[in-house]
């Protein structure tokens, strides 16, 4: 019988090198790594761990007795605020309601950490070793080794970033969800967990709005969407739009490799779970990626060609037993009608990058910008909803330029 295998710890620290440039190994021995920018950190927070586990993904440490972590607001669930809006079509709690604006942004949070330009220590630690009869997570010793190796060294304890594995010492489903964003933002998507039907986690290549967010020095590639949320100028790049088509994805992720590739009439992962979000016609995606660890690319694309054509919307992130990057991307034509009703999902997608952006103002400021101070909620999402992007984007860089 062939073994499952699922990605270890050392093998999971080589993969985020390859595809982290924002990752240092701290040669000081300390921690594994140095996040070379605090935001960073705070995306790993917010983009690993699990609501249906005990793993918790990457949190912080506060100090002895507490810790935290991030937690994103465009969920499966919708938006975690009191007031959500939802176009009318869709239902609540079953679709991603567009992001509300009245919620504090990310970056409303920074003032308590004025530290956060400053490199953090990411831990990626192997829970195998600190089990309780060989069966139970001792989370407090963890903490404790990784205090008292901060505290010897000088670092400070808010500065320490803790990503353990599982407790057979492996990296679940919430690993390759992280792993596909990065890479997928790499490419110029942007990525969120805002979804559509019951996929792990979604991205939209829009490229006007990419286009205008990188010329103007507010991005440098793609962005998870809570980056949207803490703009600030960046360095120069040379990042350009080739692509000028509009994609829905959707990204499937395992924690194994036969559940990575897994197509059978079970329908509950791999492959096939993957279809049957590209099948539902009413999603609207354009392409689809299935994510997880060691499968190989000859045996992935031989299954992947039995499809039929409209099916052969399937991509593989993956990595091999070094932890090289293996991505392969379909390069199947759309229908027109396909393509169509990938439109109406951007134009709302579009309305909710939209909200994050205007995040980055106050209420009064977004006041301005609509010109008037509204006094009922319809007049408020109406005049707010039916800003351009080139307007929120004015305004926002007005903003920052002051602040220089």
């Amino acid at each position: 019988m062939t073994r499952d295998r699922s990605i270890d710890v050392e093998t999971a620290k080589k993969l985020l090198k390859n595809v982290c440039d924002f990752l240092e190994v701290d040669e000081s021995g300390v921690a594994d790594f140095k996040i070379t920018n605090g935001k960073e950190a705070v995306l790993m927070s917010l983009y690993t761990g699990s609501y249906y586990t005990d793993y918790p993904g990457a949190f912080f440490i506060l100090d002895e007795d507490y810790k935290f972590k991030f937690i994103e607001v465009a969920s499966a669930c919708g938006a975690t605020e009191p007031l959500g809006l939802a176009t009318s079509q869709d239902k609540f709690f079953y679709r991603g309601g567009l992001v509300p604006i009245f919620s504090p942004p990310i970056s409303q949070y920074f003032k308590f950490f004025p530290n956060l330009s400053k490199p953090k220590f990411l831990f990626m630690i192997d829970s195998s070793k600190y089990l309780s009869r060989k069966v139970y997570l001792n989370e407090d010793l963890m903490i404790k080794d990784v205090i008292e190796k901060a505290k010897a060294n000088g670092i400070s304890l808010s500065d320490c970033v803790l990503w353990p594995s599982a407790a057979n010492g492996t990296y679940g489903e919430d690993f390759w969800e992280y792993v596909s964003g990065i890479v997928l933002r790499n490419k110029g998507y942007f990525v969120t967990k805002y979804i559509l039907t019951g996929e792990d986690l979604t991205a939209y290549f829009i490229p006007e709005y990419l286009e205008k967010l990188v010329k103007r020095g507010f991005l440098n590639k793609g962005a998870f969407l809570e980056e949207l949320e803490m703009l600030e100028f960046l360095p120069k790049t040379d990042f350009s739009v080739n692509n000028k088509e509009y994609e829905v994805v959707c990204i499937e992720a395992e924690s194994s490799e036969m559940r990575t590739k897994s197509y059978d009439s079970s329908g509950k992962a791999g492959v096939t779970q993957l279809l049957r979000y590209l099948d539902e016609w009413e999603a609207g995606y354009t392409f689809g990626f299935v994510a997880g660890p060691f499968t190989e690319l000859a045996t992935f694309t031989k299954l992947t060609n039995t499809l039929e054509r409209h099916r052969k919307r399937v991509g593989l992130i993956s990595c091999d037993e070094n932890g090289n990057l293996i991505f392969y991307k379909t390069e199947v034509t759309l229908s027109e009608d396909e393509r169509n009703k990938a439109k109406e999902k951007i134009e709302i997608m579009k309305k909710v990058i939209k909200c994050s952006l205007l995040k980055n103002l106050s209420f009064e400021e977004r006041c301005e910008l609509i010109g008037v101070k509204p006094t009922n909620i319809n007049e408020y999402f109406e005049k707010i909803l039916s800003l351009d992007i080139d307007t929120i984007l004015d305004k926002i860089e007005e903003k920052l330029k002051l602040k220089k």
